[in-house]
């Protein structure tokens, strides 16, 4: 296996909470972690997301090799890049191929699969509260792209590929309307057929319950999504910035997707956010989790039904060199030893 580095030049454009999640905690130092390449205990999480960022860059091959072990190490199966890239925006950039295929190299060493999250449009946030015609060119704009990046991609054909991630996190708050709504499915259904025509599965996209005030409804969002589209929820369970009330806000998507049979993912927030001045999302602050709440979150987890339980995200919330993400780690690891 050939390791790969190669600098990347990336700049922050508008900030959403998974932007500063990201940006606050970017390539954590993996710490002292061991374990042997393909076996995975179980920790109660079969899956978690990676966030590919600028520090990310300055891995060499042995930390990314440690780091991938570590991830494994904590039951990961599958390895979900919440993008490749963000396009559109002031300083547009692509996360370079041999970085990527060092990540799948090494996945695939490790027993895990990696799917992939399509290039993020900045323009996603002027889009989402924009006039219909506007939303509408960029839906037009954004299928295109995609189609032409999954179309030119070399990922499919990895042995480690599994599947197409759209990076676009659906909440109640902004599709109130009916009409909202079925732009919105005429868009990701043309987009979950051509991620099913490159990769032969549907593709995963990121739910959750706002808890800004709205007539929305995500149920009712997700009734119409699918009536018409062939995707895979990822249901996040809200509670690193919810608290455990926002349980009870998605358990009617829940029962829905069972009643259904529809095969989804829940996500398992590993992060608390901390009182900030801000309550506009642009002061995002956060630390790890204690295992106690943890626990407690990946015991609801199991009677989802859920096909998966994906952490948000072990690196580097459990994985990271911070004081407080050592202890979950080791809490974690000792409650599941």
């Amino acid at each position: 296996m050939q390791c790969h580095r190669k600098d990347l030049l990336i700049s922050t454009p508008s900030l959403n909470r998974r932007h500063v999640l990201c940006l606050l905690t970017a390539a954590p130092v993996v710490f002292g972690l061991t374990s042997l390449s393909g076996c995975s205990r179980s920790t109660g999480v079969q899956g978690s997301f990676l966030q590919l960022w600028k520090s990310h860059a300055e891995l060499d091959c042995k930390q990314w090799q440690r780091r991938m072990a570590a991830m494994a190490d904590m039951g990961c199966r599958t390895l979900t890049l919440q993008w490749v890239g963000l396009v559109g925006g002031e300083s547009p950039w692509m996360i370079p191929e041999p970085m990527l295929q060092t990540v799948f190299d090494l996945a695939r060493e490790e027993g895990m699969q990696v799917q992939v999250g399509l290039p993020f449009d900045n323009a996603w946030w002027q889009a989402l509260g924009a006039p219909p015609q506007e939303q509408a060119a960029f839906f037009a704009k954004s299928l295109e792209d995609a189609r032409r990046y999954m179309s030119s991609s070399p990922w499919p054909n990895h042995p480690a590929f599994a599947g197409w991630y759209i990076p676009y996190e659906l909440e109640q708050y902004h599709w109130d309307t009916a009409e909202r709504q079925q732009r919105l499915a005429q868009w990701l259904g043309a987009l979950a057929d051509s991620a099913r025509h490159s990769s032969g599965r549907a593709p995963s996209i990121s739910t959750y319950y706002s808890v800004l005030q709205t007539d929305g409804s995500l149920l009712q969002l997700w009734r119409t999504l699918l009536d018409s589209t062939a995707l895979r929820p990822v249901v996040q369970d809200g509670v690193g910035v919810a608290g455990w009330a926002n349980l009870q806000a998605i358990e009617p998507l829940l029962l829905e997707l069972r009643r259904r049979q529809v095969p989804f993912d829940v996500v398992v927030e590993l992060f608390e956010q901390l009182p900030s001045e801000k309550n506009d999302g642009s002061d995002f602050k956060a630390r790890s989790a204690d295992y106690t709440r943890v626990r407690r979150q990946l015991e609801w987890a199991k009677t989802t039904g859920a096909e998966q339980v994906v952490a948000f995200a072990l690196d580097p919330w459990a994985l990271g060199d911070d004081p407080r993400a050592r202890r979950l780690h080791q809490d974690w690891l000792r409650g599941h030893g």
